[in-house]
């Protein structure tokens, strides 16, 4: 009985092998989300100082943030403004923004031939310059120039246009005044790389 016994096991054991490796693969889900790299475009906006009046500002930046693949997609990312100020009480100046943004985009679906999409997003901004700490809402809306139609993730020229809704309080904008960033629109161009989105086979062994 016991040889009968193990003949069995070891005969269901060579099935039970058999099956599995005749098995289609399991799809494995990994996702990468697309990159977009950007330029802030110094644009108008006014700083009123502390006891010195209202000067007119033109910031400059840089940023990454992290792109969807869907209709509605979670976003974020990171951003860096430079500020100068020239002022007669506050001399000339420069102060940094250092910018987290999180929030929701939405991107028009992909149309074959068609290599316009609109985007839309909105933002919480939450920024810290010198040792002041801000909250800002912020709405986004521009378009992607696909350059790849048939990339797995969206891929191309951004250009937006973005407004800034409320003001940001500063307690250092040179000259040891404070200030105030009035809402303002902004201009931003970058392009986003290919990210890795899809559902992706096991090899064969």
């Amino acid at each position: 009985m016991g040889k009968k016994s193990a003949f069995m096991a070891a005969l269901l054991l060579a099935v039970y092998a058999v099956d599995v490796l005749a098995a289609d693969p399991k799809p494995v889900y990994k996702w990468v989300s697309a990159n977009e790299y950007y330029f802030i475009l110094p644009m108008s906006q006014d700083l009123a100082i502390s006891g010195a009046g209202t000067e007119s500002v033109k910031p400059w930046g840089i940023g990454f943030r992290a792109v969807g693949n869907e209709k509605f997609s979670k976003t974020g990312g990171l951003q860096f403004q430079s500020v100068k100020v020239d002022n007669p009480s506050t001399g000339r100046n420069t102060f940094y923004l250092w910018e987290l943004l999180l929030g929701m985009e939405y991107m028009a679906p992909k149309v074959q031939g068609k290599p316009l999409r609109f985007t839309a997003s909105a933002f919480g901004d939450f920024g810290l310059s010198d040792t002041t700490f801000f909250v800002a809402p912020m709405l986004s809306a521009g378009i992607l120039y696909t350059t790849e139609e048939y990339a797995s993730t969206p891929t191309g020229f951004t250009f937006d246009v973005y407004y800034r809704l409320a003001d940001i309080d500063l307690d250092s904008v040179g000259g040891g005044h404070g200030g105030t960033l009035k809402p303002a629109l902004g201009f931003k161009v970058g392009y986003i790389f290919e990210g890795f989105w899809a559902v992706k086979e096991k090899k064969a062994e």
